[in-house]
């Protein structure tokens, strides 16, 4: 059986009423072995916690990821942060198994490849010099080496650092293991074959280690400095006629930001007020990767959200407090007929984000 009908087959086993379902990696090229997983992505509705698991199928070795449509974009979200993007390959590079979505999973494919083309973007100049001080800082600890065993640690070290940084000077995505050289073979083979010949030849090693590191602009260590957060700024103070209206709005809703990068200059922070009019219910939806706390001023608003896949409504007053963790569907209301209901809002992101959804199951 060919892997993309086992994978199918197991799909419709074990995940009959899956969203859309993916399976893609090594098993789906020339790099298969013996070993080669099936590795599949499942997204399903309503899931309440998304698993990654090991388990053999039909004498197949399977790694299954189990996912809602929104835990599958956070883990995106991450993967692209840290400029390995192993889940939204499996998804954009390899074949759909099923789709009950009218085309969902075509689509996020779409978006997966164009996203995954445009590559992770360069080096930051801090990134840059930090690559710099690590590749200067393991050649004098390999020259220096006189322990067998350190020395082989050390090479390991400085075959990795030169691979992220040539990856990084070339806009590429990086990987972990075998994708960290595929990844590298991809981008510049010639360095790969290169780093493959003399990982374990100091000397080679070094000159291979000191080409990228000219590349990345020389040896940077004595005069290398990198600050910690700054300690001594002034405070703002940010007087209650003074919170600006320039921000995101949303109908039935007015929010006015007190703390944030325009009106403070804060980096992650943003804190205001949002005056709900009466009778007012949000759609079903979440807050991205930000993290979101609410105080309530005045009024009685309402938070629903699922709670073991059952919805779930607590009424606030004035004086509590709500925490809305990221990627959490919920809603809210202001279930009053005539009265506004007044939060403070603090989130972890300048950006509003809202992204609205079919249902609090996602």
């Amino acid at each position: 059986m060919d892997p993309v009908t086992a994978a199918r087959a197991l799909v419709e086993e074990l995940f009959p009423g899956a969203l859309y379902a993916f399976v893609g990696g090594s098993v789906l090229t020339e790099r298969r072995t013996g070993t080669s997983d099936l590795d599949v992505v499942v997204v399903l509705d309503g899931l309440a916690v998304p698993y990654r698991e090991s388990l053999r199928w039909h004498d197949w070795p399977v790694e299954l990821f189990v996912h809602s449509e929104t835990s599958l974009e956070a883990y995106f979200d991450k993967d692209f942060d840290r400029r390995r993007p192993t889940l939204a390959r499996i998804c954009a590079e390899g074949a759909v198994l099923t789709d009950r979505t009218g085309g969902r999973a075509s689509d996020l494919q779409s978006a997966l490849g164009e996203r995954l083309s445009s590559g992770p973007g360069g080096l930051t100049p801090d990134q840059a010099e930090r690559a710099r001080y690590v590749l200067s800082d393991l050649l004098d600890d390999l020259a220096g080496a006189s322990d067998p065993g350190e020395e082989a640690f050390i090479r390991w070290e400085l075959v990795r650092a030169v691979a992220g940084t040539a990856l990084g000077l070339g806009r590429k995505w990086e990987g972990s293991g075998k994708w960290l050289l595929r990844e590298l073979r991809e981008h510049d083979p010639v360095l790969a074959d290169e780093l493959l010949t003399a990982h374990d030849n100091p000397v080679r090693l070094a000159a291979v280690a000191t080409s990228v590191l000219e590349r990345a602009g020389g040896r940077l260590w004595e005069g290398y400095r990198a600050e910690g957060d700054p300690f001594h700024q002034v405070l703002r103070h940010v007087r209650s006629g003074e919170l600006s209206g320039e921000t995101a709005q949303s109908s039935g809703m007015r929010r006015l930001a007190a703390v944030s990068g325009a009106t403070t200059g804060s980096a992650r922070l943003w804190m205001g007020q949002t005056h709900v009019a009466p009778a007012t219910r949000s759609s079903d939806h979440h807050h991205g990767a930000s993290e979101t706390a609410i105080y309530v001023v005045s009024g009685t608003p309402s938070f629903v959200f699922l709670d073991e896949g059952k919805e779930t409504r607590f009424d606030a007053r004035p004086g509590d407090y709500v925490f809305v963790p990221p990627y959490v569907p919920h809603r809210e209301e202001n279930p009053d007929p005539d009265n506004e209901a007044v939060v403070v809002i603090a989130r972890s992101t300048q950006e509003a984000i809202v992204v609205n959804l079919p249902s609090l199951a996602g």
